[in-house]
């Protein structure tokens, strides 16, 4: 009997051990650095905001629609700012489809951020990257191959949004 109490303190000493280093994991620790200065996740919580100011991040681009934006209980645009963050939406979404014209608009932001450690996110992630993605092929000279890979994707081919960000 004292054996199996001892056990189960252990044990349950283990599982609050695992879910402080799980809790303790900060936002960027989650996302993908897709380069030496650019990270990719999805929606960041208040607290991540307040994180990634200690983690230097510099400039945060969302790719949320402004609606999707509106439905956060915090607000993302003055938070940033607060921080001390640079921040811009770059609509994809409904209303806002990808067009090479949306991809040649965040051109020009990671050109003005090129300098920057920099924040790409949307709700889960998968916009961001798909606008990161094209780019690459576009704007940076890559392959498809290189830039599936530089996102950590096992896909041998592009997706339709990408082909479509880069008009084909």
């Amino acid at each position: 009997m004292f054996r199996c109490m001892i056990m189960m303190m252990l044990l349950s000493t283990q599982l609050v051990v695992a879910k402080d280093v799980i809790d303790n994991q900060t936002y960027l620790s989650q996302t993908k650095q897709v380069s030496d200065n650019v990270w990719i996740g999805g929606q960041p919580t208040e607290q991540d905001f307040k994180q990634l100011n200690v983690d230097s991040i510099d400039a945060v681009i969302n790719t949320r629609t402004a609606t999707e934006v509106e439905q956060l209980n915090f607000n993302e645009s003055k938070l940033t700012s607060e921080l001390g963050l640079t921040y811009d939406l770059l609509e994809v979404g409904k209303g806002h489809p990808y067009s090479p014209a949306k991809l040649a608009e965040f051109n020009t932001l990671m050109q003005s951020k090129s300098d920057q450690n920099i924040l790409l996110h949307c709700r889960s992630g998968n916009r961001a990257t798909q606008l990161y993605t094209a780019w690459l092929i576009k704007y940076q000279g890559q392959s498809e191959k290189q830039a599936l890979e530089a996102i950590g994707s096992s896909e041998k081919q592009l997706n339709e949004a990408v082909k479509t960000l880069l008009g084909q």
